[in-house]
């Protein structure tokens, strides 16, 4: 397995659509100058990243943008299609399940649930939306490796626990819940509120507000 470290690998979505953007102006090549610039991070250590991904620029003219985009995918897994399940089909479950720019980078949603009564046989998307109870049974099916997490707080670990059971190995949670899960699954946390209490944070210390 490969590796880099772990600041590295966080950079790597950000360096992703950087060389989207150029790509689409028509760009073939950006230099280390410019991806620090727009980075705010030395010049030195994004030399150091695509050392890290075995990327080598051309003397006066950088990096290939299409060859570093590619290389960044293929490290990431992007190429491969991943195939996940979004549990909860309120309105961030649904937007999510919609989101049709997931496939770009390889996610693809192969179906909803919920327990709600008046969601279930809805459309969302392309998919009905399936009651909760069948959850085991899709994963199992599916091979399903990765679930979407929307759902209450109160529900999230039973959840949880059914699809790492039926072979669930990644979960993208959503819900203020802190997860228990066996070694060998991962789980990603998306705070929302708690990114936008960092923003207001700043906002309210920025503006002069703020006392010690």
């Amino acid at each position: 397995m490969e590796s880099i470290s772990k600041a590295a690998f966080r950079r790597l979505p950000r360096y992703h659509q950087i060389l989207n953007a150029f790509e689409g102006l028509g760009r073939e090549y950006i230099s280390s100058r410019e991806l620090s610039e727009i980075l705010e991070i030395n010049e030195t250590l994004v030399r150091k990243d695509m050392a890290d991904l075995k990327i080598r620029g051309k003397q006066n003219q950088g990096y290939s943008i299409a060859a570093l985009r590619l290389r960044i995918e293929d490290f990431l897994g992007l190429q491969e299609i991943t195939e996940a399940l979004v549990v909860g089909a309120g309105h961030l479950g649904t937007a999510l399940a919609t989101y049709a720019g997931f496939e770009h980078y390889g996610l693809k949603i192969v179906g909803v649930f919920d327990s709600d009564p008046e969601k279930i046989g809805k459309r969302q998307g392309a998919h009905d939306v399936l009651p909760v109870s069948r959850l085991a049974s899709v994963i199992q099916r599916k091979q399903i490796r990765m679930i979407i997490l929307t759902v209450p707080r109160e529900v999230a670990q039973g959840i949880i626990d059914t699809a790492v059971g039926a072979g669930v190995l990644a979960v993208w949670n959503f819900t203020p819940c802190e997860l228990n899960v066996p070694p060998g699954v991962k789980v990603r946390n998306e705070q929302i509120v708690g990114g936008f209490m960092a923003l207001s944070y700043y906002l309210k210390n920025v503006s002069g507000g703020g006392e010690d």
